[in-house]
């Protein structure tokens, strides 16, 4: 629907976040939070929520047209996220990078950068 720059928006009281990034030909809409939620089945009625929320902020999502609905997995750590080189037998070293949770897509430069500096 023409709109250019991210926004998100959590609410740490809730398992609802909102959120739209906008790609070559698309805006990405989203989201959720559940713990231990692992279908990968989109729901319906929470398609209609995200699409409600994120109309709130700004109007003209709600006239966008749908092209499409997907399920993302992020994986989260109690610890938070992990990485670091474990060295192989042989000589080889396994870099660690995961648990971001749906913070993936905010922190992944950062951390992309630290894991390769850890293979090097």
């Amino acid at each position: 629907p023409g709109i250019e720059e991210w926004f998100t928006e959590a609410d740490p009281a809730s398992e609802a976040t909102t959120y739209y990034f906008p790609q070559p030909g698309r805006l990405v809409l989203g989201g959720t939070a559940q713990v231990d939620d692992w279908s990968m089945v989109p729901d319906p009625g929470t398609a209609r929520e995200i699409v409600a929320r994120c109309a709130r902020i700004r109007p003209e999502i709600a006239r966008a047209r749908i092209i499409g609905h997907l399920v993302g997995l992020r994986p989260a750590r109690d610890a938070g996220v992990r990485i670091e080189a474990e060295p192989l037998p042989g000589g080889g070293r396994l870099v660690h990078n995961y648990g971001h949770g749906g913070a993936g897509v905010t922190v992944a430069w950062g951390c992309a950068e630290t894991a390769a500096r850890l293979v090097g």
